[in-house]
Protein backbone atom coordinates (compact mmCIF):
# COMPACT_ATOMS: atom_id res chain seq x y z
CA UNK A 1 0.00 0.00 0.00
CA UNK A 2 1.53 3.34 -1.03
CA UNK A 3 1.39 6.54 0.99
CA UNK A 4 -1.60 7.90 -0.80
CA UNK A 5 -3.66 4.81 -0.19
CA UNK A 6 -2.63 4.85 3.46
CA UNK A 7 -3.88 8.37 3.83
CA UNK A 8 -7.17 7.79 2.04
CA UNK A 9 -8.00 4.30 3.23
CA UNK A 10 -11.38 3.77 4.82
CA UNK A 11 -11.62 3.72 8.62
CA UNK A 12 -12.33 0.02 8.58
CA UNK A 13 -9.20 -0.62 6.54
CA UNK A 14 -7.12 1.46 8.93
CA UNK A 15 -8.39 -0.28 12.06
CA UNK A 16 -8.89 -3.84 10.93
CA UNK A 17 -5.92 -6.01 11.61
CA UNK A 18 -7.51 -9.38 11.96
CA UNK A 19 -7.02 -9.30 15.72
CA UNK A 20 -9.57 -7.34 17.64
CA UNK A 21 -10.67 -5.05 14.84
CA UNK A 22 -13.94 -3.17 14.98
CA UNK A 23 -17.14 -5.07 14.22
CA UNK A 24 -19.01 -1.92 13.18
CA UNK A 25 -18.74 1.83 12.71
CA UNK A 26 -20.26 4.41 15.09
CA UNK A 27 -22.89 6.79 13.79
CA UNK A 28 -22.91 10.57 13.76
CA UNK A 29 -24.52 10.68 17.23
CA UNK A 30 -21.20 9.73 18.80
CA UNK A 31 -19.79 13.16 17.93
CA UNK A 32 -22.42 14.86 20.08
CA UNK A 33 -21.91 12.36 22.88
CA UNK A 34 -18.19 13.15 22.80
CA UNK A 35 -19.09 16.84 22.86
CA UNK A 36 -21.12 16.36 26.04
CA UNK A 37 -18.24 14.50 27.68
CA UNK A 38 -15.78 17.22 26.65
CA UNK A 39 -18.11 19.83 28.12
CA UNK A 40 -17.68 18.24 31.54
CA UNK A 41 -14.01 17.31 31.17
CA UNK A 42 -12.62 20.59 29.82
CA UNK A 43 -14.87 22.74 31.98
CA UNK A 44 -13.62 20.87 35.03
CA UNK A 45 -10.13 22.22 34.27
CA UNK A 46 -11.25 25.84 34.52
CA UNK A 47 -14.16 25.95 36.99
CA UNK A 48 -11.86 25.60 39.99
CA UNK A 49 -9.65 28.53 38.98
CA UNK A 50 -12.10 31.10 40.33
CA UNK A 51 -12.72 29.05 43.50
CA UNK A 52 -9.10 28.97 44.72
CA UNK A 53 -9.48 31.95 47.11
CA UNK A 54 -12.54 30.34 48.72
CA UNK A 55 -10.78 26.96 49.00
CA UNK A 56 -7.78 28.62 50.65
CA UNK A 57 -9.98 30.51 53.13
CA UNK A 58 -12.29 27.60 54.02
CA UNK A 59 -9.47 25.12 54.62
CA UNK A 60 -7.10 27.61 56.24
CA UNK A 61 -4.25 26.89 53.84
CA UNK A 62 -1.93 29.10 51.83
CA UNK A 63 -2.81 30.10 48.29
CA UNK A 64 0.26 28.20 47.08
CA UNK A 65 -0.96 24.97 48.67
CA UNK A 66 -4.47 25.55 47.35
CA UNK A 67 -2.93 25.96 43.91
CA UNK A 68 -2.14 22.26 43.92
CA UNK A 69 -5.84 21.71 43.23
CA UNK A 70 -4.97 23.05 39.77
CA UNK A 71 -1.32 21.98 39.49
CA UNK A 72 -1.91 18.37 40.58
CA UNK A 73 -4.86 18.06 38.25
CA UNK A 74 -2.83 19.44 35.34
CA UNK A 75 0.07 17.07 36.01
CA UNK A 76 -2.06 13.92 36.03
CA UNK A 77 -4.08 15.22 33.07
CA UNK A 78 -0.97 15.54 30.89
CA UNK A 79 0.28 12.09 31.84
CA UNK A 80 -3.15 10.52 31.44
CA UNK A 81 -3.66 11.92 27.94
CA UNK A 82 -0.49 10.16 26.83
CA UNK A 83 -1.25 6.90 28.64
CA UNK A 84 -4.78 6.51 27.33
CA UNK A 85 -3.60 7.20 23.80
CA UNK A 86 -1.02 4.43 23.99
CA UNK A 87 -3.45 2.00 25.63
CA UNK A 88 -5.92 2.64 22.80
CA UNK A 89 -3.50 0.95 20.38
CA UNK A 90 -4.09 -2.30 22.30
CA UNK A 91 -7.38 -2.15 24.22
CA UNK A 92 -10.97 -1.42 23.08
CA UNK A 93 -11.98 2.22 23.24
CA UNK A 94 -15.28 1.29 24.85
CA UNK A 95 -13.44 -0.25 27.81
CA UNK A 96 -11.00 2.66 28.18
CA UNK A 97 -13.75 5.29 28.03
CA UNK A 98 -15.79 3.40 30.61
CA UNK A 99 -12.84 3.18 33.00
CA UNK A 100 -12.04 6.86 32.50
CA UNK A 101 -15.59 8.08 33.13
CA UNK A 102 -15.98 5.92 36.24
CA UNK A 103 -12.69 7.23 37.65
CA UNK A 104 -13.80 10.78 36.85
CA UNK A 105 -17.05 10.26 38.76
CA UNK A 106 -15.42 8.51 41.73
CA UNK A 107 -12.95 11.37 42.07
CA UNK A 108 -15.84 13.83 41.96
CA UNK A 109 -17.58 12.08 44.86
CA UNK A 110 -14.35 11.94 46.86
CA UNK A 111 -13.86 15.67 46.36
CA UNK A 112 -17.46 16.54 47.23
CA UNK A 113 -17.38 14.49 50.45
CA UNK A 114 -13.82 15.49 51.37
CA UNK A 115 -12.92 16.84 54.79
CA UNK A 116 -9.58 18.59 54.73
CA UNK A 117 -7.11 19.37 51.99
CA UNK A 118 -5.60 15.88 51.69
CA UNK A 119 -8.87 14.24 50.62
CA UNK A 120 -9.70 17.21 48.42
CA UNK A 121 -6.43 16.75 46.55
CA UNK A 122 -6.94 13.00 46.28
CA UNK A 123 -10.35 13.64 44.76
CA UNK A 124 -8.89 16.02 42.19
CA UNK A 125 -6.11 13.59 41.24
CA UNK A 126 -8.56 10.70 40.79
CA UNK A 127 -10.80 13.04 38.81
CA UNK A 128 -7.93 13.94 36.53
CA UNK A 129 -6.90 10.31 36.04
CA UNK A 130 -10.35 9.69 34.59
CA UNK A 131 -11.00 13.02 32.88
CA UNK A 132 -7.78 12.81 30.85
CA UNK A 133 -9.25 9.86 28.94
CA UNK A 134 -11.92 12.05 27.38
CA UNK A 135 -9.93 14.54 25.24
CA UNK A 136 -7.30 11.94 24.33
CA UNK A 137 -9.81 9.38 23.10
CA UNK A 138 -12.27 11.96 21.72
CA UNK A 139 -9.69 13.03 19.13
CA UNK A 140 -8.80 9.40 18.41
CA UNK A 141 -12.35 8.28 17.65
CA UNK A 142 -12.75 10.46 14.51
CA UNK A 143 -9.27 9.44 13.37
CA UNK A 144 -10.10 5.76 13.73
CA UNK A 145 -13.71 5.55 12.59
CA UNK A 146 -14.40 8.40 10.14
CA UNK A 147 -13.22 8.62 6.54
CA UNK A 148 -10.54 11.27 5.81
CA UNK A 149 -12.90 13.36 3.70
CA UNK A 150 -15.26 13.76 6.71
CA UNK A 151 -12.69 13.85 9.46
CA UNK A 152 -12.06 17.59 9.47
CA UNK A 153 -15.75 18.42 10.01
CA UNK A 154 -15.98 15.95 12.89
CA UNK A 155 -12.82 17.25 14.55
CA UNK A 156 -14.01 20.81 13.99
CA UNK A 157 -17.21 20.06 15.86
CA UNK A 158 -15.23 18.51 18.71
CA UNK A 159 -12.95 21.57 18.79
CA UNK A 160 -16.09 23.73 19.05
CA UNK A 161 -17.18 21.88 22.16
CA UNK A 162 -13.70 22.35 23.66
CA UNK A 163 -13.80 26.10 22.97
CA UNK A 164 -17.29 26.43 24.46
CA UNK A 165 -16.30 24.44 27.55
CA UNK A 166 -13.22 26.55 28.19
CA UNK A 167 -15.25 29.72 27.77
CA UNK A 168 -18.12 28.90 30.11
CA UNK A 169 -15.95 27.21 32.75
CA UNK A 170 -14.99 30.36 34.69
CA UNK A 171 -18.58 31.68 34.46
CA UNK A 172 -20.08 28.43 35.77
CA UNK A 173 -17.37 28.19 38.43
CA UNK A 174 -18.04 31.71 39.67
CA UNK A 175 -21.81 31.19 39.74
CA UNK A 176 -21.75 27.84 41.57
CA UNK A 177 -19.13 29.03 44.08
CA UNK A 178 -21.07 32.21 44.80
CA UNK A 179 -24.57 30.73 44.91
CA UNK A 180 -23.78 27.44 46.66
CA UNK A 181 -20.29 26.32 47.69
CA UNK A 182 -17.12 25.38 45.84
CA UNK A 183 -17.62 21.70 46.73
CA UNK A 184 -20.64 21.60 44.45
CA UNK A 185 -18.27 22.10 41.52
CA UNK A 186 -17.38 18.43 41.91
CA UNK A 187 -20.98 17.37 41.26
CA UNK A 188 -20.94 18.90 37.77
CA UNK A 189 -18.71 16.05 36.60
CA UNK A 190 -21.29 13.40 37.51
CA UNK A 191 -23.10 14.35 34.31
CA UNK A 192 -20.67 12.05 32.49
CA UNK A 193 -22.43 9.06 34.05
CA UNK A 194 -25.60 10.03 32.19
CA UNK A 195 -23.71 10.02 28.89
CA UNK A 196 -21.83 6.75 29.53
CA UNK A 197 -24.55 4.19 28.61
CA UNK A 198 -25.31 6.01 25.35
CA UNK A 199 -21.60 6.18 24.53
CA UNK A 200 -21.15 2.45 25.14
CA UNK A 201 -24.04 1.74 22.81
CA UNK A 202 -22.59 4.01 20.10
CA UNK A 203 -19.04 2.64 20.18
CA UNK A 204 -18.38 -0.55 18.19
CA UNK A 205 -17.34 -3.75 19.91
CA UNK A 206 -13.62 -4.49 19.64
CA UNK A 207 -11.23 -7.09 20.93
CA UNK A 208 -7.77 -6.66 22.36
CA UNK A 209 -5.10 -6.09 19.73
CA UNK A 210 -1.77 -7.93 19.86
CA UNK A 211 1.13 -6.24 21.60
CA UNK A 212 2.54 -5.50 25.03
CA UNK A 213 2.96 -2.45 27.24
CA UNK A 214 6.46 -1.56 28.41
CA UNK A 215 5.39 -0.67 31.96
CA UNK A 216 8.90 0.31 33.06
CA UNK A 217 9.26 2.63 30.10
CA UNK A 218 5.79 4.03 30.79
CA UNK A 219 6.81 4.74 34.38
CA UNK A 220 9.96 6.53 33.27
CA UNK A 221 8.03 8.66 30.81
CA UNK A 222 5.28 9.45 33.32
CA UNK A 223 7.90 10.49 35.85
CA UNK A 224 9.62 12.67 33.26
CA UNK A 225 6.34 14.39 32.37
CA UNK A 226 5.57 14.97 36.05
CA UNK A 227 9.00 16.49 36.65
CA UNK A 228 8.62 18.70 33.58
CA UNK A 229 5.26 19.96 34.87
CA UNK A 230 6.83 20.71 38.27
CA UNK A 231 9.70 22.50 36.53
CA UNK A 232 7.22 24.62 34.63
CA UNK A 233 5.08 25.51 37.65
CA UNK A 234 8.16 26.44 39.72
CA UNK A 235 9.98 28.39 37.03
CA UNK A 236 12.11 31.15 38.54
CA UNK A 237 12.69 29.19 41.77
CA UNK A 238 15.49 26.89 42.88
CA UNK A 239 13.07 23.95 42.87
CA UNK A 240 12.72 24.32 39.11
CA UNK A 241 16.42 23.55 38.68
CA UNK A 242 16.12 20.40 40.79
CA UNK A 243 12.98 19.20 39.05
CA UNK A 244 14.52 20.03 35.68
CA UNK A 245 17.58 17.92 36.45
CA UNK A 246 15.41 14.95 37.49
CA UNK A 247 13.37 15.40 34.30
CA UNK A 248 16.52 15.28 32.18
CA UNK A 249 17.71 12.07 33.88
CA UNK A 250 14.33 10.33 33.55
CA UNK A 251 14.01 11.38 29.92
CA UNK A 252 17.48 10.04 29.14
CA UNK A 253 16.66 6.74 30.85
CA UNK A 254 13.42 6.52 28.86
CA UNK A 255 15.27 7.08 25.58
CA UNK A 256 17.86 4.42 26.48
CA UNK A 257 15.10 2.03 27.50
CA UNK A 258 13.17 2.64 24.25
CA UNK A 259 16.26 1.85 22.18
CA UNK A 260 16.76 -1.50 23.88
CA UNK A 261 13.28 -3.05 24.10
CA UNK A 262 11.47 -4.65 21.20
CA UNK A 263 8.18 -2.85 21.83
CA UNK A 264 8.90 0.51 23.50
CA UNK A 265 6.10 2.42 25.18
CA UNK A 266 6.45 5.20 22.60
CA UNK A 267 8.45 4.46 19.45
CA UNK A 268 11.25 7.03 19.10
CA UNK A 269 10.86 6.86 15.32
CA UNK A 270 7.78 9.05 15.75
CA UNK A 271 10.16 11.90 16.52
CA UNK A 272 13.02 10.99 14.18
CA UNK A 273 11.24 10.06 10.95
CA UNK A 274 8.56 11.62 8.81
CA UNK A 275 6.59 14.87 9.06
CA UNK A 276 4.74 14.01 12.30
CA UNK A 277 7.45 15.68 14.41
CA UNK A 278 7.08 18.95 12.50
CA UNK A 279 3.31 18.89 13.00
CA UNK A 280 3.88 18.47 16.74
CA UNK A 281 6.27 21.43 16.71
CA UNK A 282 3.74 23.62 14.90
CA UNK A 283 1.01 22.60 17.35
CA UNK A 284 3.31 23.34 20.28
CA UNK A 285 3.89 26.92 19.10
CA UNK A 286 0.18 27.55 18.49
CA UNK A 287 -0.97 26.09 21.80
CA UNK A 288 1.69 27.92 23.78
CA UNK A 289 0.44 31.28 22.55
CA UNK A 290 -3.29 30.48 22.73
CA UNK A 291 -3.25 29.18 26.29
CA UNK A 292 -0.98 32.01 27.42
CA UNK A 293 -3.56 34.45 26.11
CA UNK A 294 -6.28 32.79 28.21
CA UNK A 295 -4.14 33.36 31.30
CA UNK A 296 -2.87 36.84 30.46
CA UNK A 297 -6.18 38.48 29.58
CA UNK A 298 -7.79 37.98 33.04
CA UNK A 299 -4.64 39.37 34.67
CA UNK A 300 -4.67 42.33 32.32
CA UNK A 301 -8.36 43.05 32.95
CA UNK A 302 -7.77 42.96 36.68
CA UNK A 303 -4.65 45.13 36.44
CA UNK A 304 -5.92 47.74 33.98
CA UNK A 305 -9.63 47.95 34.79
CA UNK A 306 -10.02 46.35 38.23
CA UNK A 307 -12.35 43.64 36.95
CA UNK A 308 -13.39 40.75 39.20
CA UNK A 309 -14.17 37.16 38.20
CA UNK A 310 -17.66 37.93 36.89
CA UNK A 311 -16.53 40.87 34.76
CA UNK A 312 -13.60 38.89 33.37
CA UNK A 313 -15.92 36.05 32.44
CA UNK A 314 -18.20 38.40 30.53
CA UNK A 315 -15.27 39.78 28.51
CA UNK A 316 -14.03 36.28 27.64
CA UNK A 317 -17.45 34.86 26.80
CA UNK A 318 -18.06 36.43 23.33
CA UNK A 319 -14.78 35.05 21.98
CA UNK A 320 -15.55 31.59 23.35
CA UNK A 321 -18.99 31.60 21.74
CA UNK A 322 -17.57 32.83 18.43
CA UNK A 323 -14.98 30.02 18.46
CA UNK A 324 -17.65 27.45 19.29
CA UNK A 325 -19.79 28.54 16.33
CA UNK A 326 -16.86 28.78 13.90
CA UNK A 327 -15.17 25.51 14.84
CA UNK A 328 -17.35 23.31 12.69
CA UNK A 329 -16.92 25.67 9.72
CA UNK A 330 -13.14 25.45 10.13
CA UNK A 331 -13.39 21.68 10.06
CA UNK A 332 -15.41 21.73 6.85
CA UNK A 333 -12.92 24.09 5.25
CA UNK A 334 -10.15 21.70 6.26
CA UNK A 335 -11.94 18.87 4.45
CA UNK A 336 -12.41 21.07 1.39
CA UNK A 337 -9.11 22.93 1.09
CA UNK A 338 -6.67 20.81 3.13
CA UNK A 339 -4.98 21.38 6.48
CA UNK A 340 -2.05 23.53 5.32
CA UNK A 341 -4.07 26.53 4.00
CA UNK A 342 -6.33 26.51 7.08
CA UNK A 343 -3.33 26.42 9.42
CA UNK A 344 -1.83 29.45 7.68
CA UNK A 345 -5.14 31.31 7.82
CA UNK A 346 -5.53 30.42 11.51
CA UNK A 347 -2.08 31.76 12.37
CA UNK A 348 -2.88 34.98 10.51
CA UNK A 349 -6.07 35.44 12.55
CA UNK A 350 -4.19 34.81 15.78
CA UNK A 351 -1.39 37.24 14.89
CA UNK A 352 -3.93 39.95 14.02
CA UNK A 353 -5.66 39.48 17.35
CA UNK A 354 -2.41 39.66 19.31
CA UNK A 355 -1.37 42.84 17.49
CA UNK A 356 -4.73 44.44 18.32
CA UNK A 357 -4.32 43.41 21.96
CA UNK A 358 -0.83 44.89 22.07
CA UNK A 359 -1.77 48.19 20.46
CA UNK A 360 -5.32 48.97 21.52
CA UNK A 361 -6.16 47.10 24.76
CA UNK A 362 -5.84 50.38 26.68
CA UNK A 363 -8.93 51.79 24.92
CA UNK A 364 -11.25 49.65 27.03
CA UNK A 365 -12.49 46.14 27.86
CA UNK A 366 -14.80 46.26 24.82
CA UNK A 367 -11.75 46.37 22.58
CA UNK A 368 -10.24 43.39 24.38
CA UNK A 369 -13.48 41.44 23.94
CA UNK A 370 -13.45 42.16 20.19
CA UNK A 371 -9.74 41.47 19.71
CA UNK A 372 -10.04 38.13 21.53
CA UNK A 373 -12.44 36.80 18.92
CA UNK A 374 -9.73 36.50 16.25
CA UNK A 375 -7.19 34.35 18.16
CA UNK A 376 -9.97 32.22 19.62
CA UNK A 377 -11.36 31.45 16.17
CA UNK A 378 -7.84 30.96 14.86
CA UNK A 379 -6.97 28.45 17.55
CA UNK A 380 -10.12 26.39 17.10
CA UNK A 381 -9.20 26.21 13.39
CA UNK A 382 -5.71 25.06 14.40
CA UNK A 383 -7.12 22.30 16.59
CA UNK A 384 -9.39 20.81 13.93
CA UNK A 385 -6.97 21.13 11.00
CA UNK A 386 -3.92 19.95 12.94
CA UNK A 387 -5.83 17.04 14.48
CA UNK A 388 -6.80 15.85 11.01
CA UNK A 389 -3.29 16.38 9.68
CA UNK A 390 -1.72 14.38 12.50
CA UNK A 391 -4.26 11.56 12.17
CA UNK A 392 -3.36 11.18 8.49
CA UNK A 393 0.37 11.25 9.13
CA UNK A 394 0.25 8.35 11.60
CA UNK A 395 0.21 4.68 10.60
CA UNK A 396 -2.74 2.73 12.01
CA UNK A 397 -0.64 0.73 14.47
CA UNK A 398 0.66 3.94 16.08
CA UNK A 399 -2.49 6.02 15.84
CA UNK A 400 -3.33 5.86 19.55
CA UNK A 401 0.19 6.60 20.76
CA UNK A 402 0.63 9.39 18.24
CA UNK A 403 -2.67 11.07 19.11
CA UNK A 404 -1.82 10.65 22.80
CA UNK A 405 1.47 12.49 22.31
CA UNK A 406 -0.44 15.11 20.33
CA UNK A 407 -2.96 15.62 23.18
CA UNK A 408 -0.20 15.78 25.78
CA UNK A 409 1.76 18.29 23.68
CA UNK A 410 -1.33 20.46 23.32
CA UNK A 411 -1.84 20.49 27.08
CA UNK A 412 1.77 20.87 28.18
CA UNK A 413 2.57 23.62 25.69
CA UNK A 414 -0.20 25.62 27.29
CA UNK A 415 1.33 25.09 30.72
CA UNK A 416 4.76 26.11 29.45
CA UNK A 417 3.41 29.21 27.74
CA UNK A 418 1.41 30.23 30.79
CA UNK A 419 4.38 29.81 33.11
CA UNK A 420 6.67 31.84 30.83
CA UNK A 421 4.06 34.58 30.42
CA UNK A 422 3.42 34.99 34.16
CA UNK A 423 7.16 34.91 34.87
CA UNK A 424 7.64 37.69 32.33
CA UNK A 425 4.99 39.72 34.15
CA UNK A 426 6.77 39.13 37.46
CA UNK A 427 9.96 40.47 35.86
CA UNK A 428 8.15 43.63 34.85
CA UNK A 429 7.65 42.93 31.15
CA UNK A 430 4.57 44.92 29.95
CA UNK A 431 1.57 43.16 28.46
CA UNK A 432 2.06 44.58 24.91
CA UNK A 433 5.62 43.25 24.76
CA UNK A 434 4.42 39.76 25.73
CA UNK A 435 1.69 39.84 23.09
CA UNK A 436 4.18 40.88 20.41
CA UNK A 437 6.51 38.06 21.47
CA UNK A 438 3.62 35.68 20.88
CA UNK A 439 3.21 37.03 17.36
CA UNK A 440 6.85 36.11 16.75
CA UNK A 441 6.17 32.53 17.90
CA UNK A 442 3.17 32.34 15.60
CA UNK A 443 5.30 33.63 12.72
CA UNK A 444 7.68 30.76 13.44
CA UNK A 445 4.75 28.37 13.33
CA UNK A 446 3.78 29.74 9.92
CA UNK A 447 7.33 29.15 8.67
CA UNK A 448 7.20 25.53 9.87
CA UNK A 449 3.85 24.99 8.15
CA UNK A 450 4.74 26.79 4.92
CA UNK A 451 8.32 25.69 4.34
CA UNK A 452 8.61 22.36 6.16
CA UNK A 453 5.19 20.75 6.46
CA UNK A 454 4.00 21.88 3.04
CA UNK A 455 7.19 20.37 1.62
CA UNK A 456 6.46 17.06 3.36
CA UNK A 457 2.75 16.78 2.59
CA UNK A 458 0.35 18.11 -0.03
CA UNK A 459 -3.34 18.62 0.57
CA UNK A 460 -5.94 18.06 -2.10
CA UNK A 461 -9.19 19.92 -2.29
CA UNK A 462 -10.92 17.17 -0.36
CA UNK A 463 -8.52 17.53 2.50
CA UNK A 464 -6.84 14.21 1.82
CA UNK A 465 -3.16 13.92 2.35
CA UNK A 466 -0.29 12.60 0.31
CA UNK A 467 3.08 12.27 2.00
CA UNK A 468 6.17 12.84 -0.04
CA UNK A 469 8.24 10.50 2.10
CA UNK A 470 7.61 6.86 2.77
CA UNK A 471 9.28 7.01 6.13
CA UNK A 472 6.98 6.22 8.96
Amino acid sequence: MNDKSKATASPAARTADGNGGSTGQPGKAIVYLLGCLLLFSVMNVTVFNVALPDISGDLGISSGLAGWVITGYAMVYAIGALMYGKLADLFPLKRLMTIGIILFSVGSLIGFLSEGFAWLLIGRLVQSAGASSIPALAMLIPARYFAPERRGAVMGLIASFIALSAGIGPIVGGFVTGALHWKYLFLLSLGTLVVLPFLRRALPDEGRRPGTIDTFGAGLLAGAVAMLMLTITNIGNLQAVIYGAIFAVLLLLFILRSQRVKEPFIALSLFTEGPYRYAILAMFLSSMTAFSLMLLVPLMLESMFGFGAQGIGMVLFPAAIAAAFMGRLGGRWTDRFGSIPILLMAATLMITGFVLMAGFAWTGPWMIAIALILPNIGFVFVQSSMSKLVSLLLPAQRLGAGMGVFSMTNFMSGAIGGALATTALDWGVPFPAIFLTMTFLLAMQMLVVQFILRGKVSGSGSGKLVTTSSKR
